[in-house]
């Protein structure tokens, strides 16, 4: 399913990995940075969300074995 069909309560269902890998499936390789602020607009998070959280964001990503950080900063399948 496209992420853009999915209502606010789907991807509320949803972790922020689980989202990332839809993000990386349809548009393919993208920064953390920007990664991380489609999930706050798609969540309609507050914006302070992204200074507590890309830290952790961006742990999470580097702990699961579906992404990979490529040489460019940009994370992919």
């Amino acid at each position: 399913m496209s992420i853009k069909k999915m209502s606010k309560d789907e991807l509320e269902l949803l972790s922020n990995k689980d989202i990332t890998n839809l993000l990386l499936e349809e548009k393919g390789k993208q920064k953390t940075a920007d990664l991380f602020n489609k999930i706050i607009k798609l969540l309609d998070l507050p914006e302070s969300t992204f200074d507590n959280k890309i830290g952790d964001y961006y742990t999470s990503l580097t702990t699961d074995k579906r992404f990979i950080l490529l040489e460019d900063g940009k994370w992919d399948l």
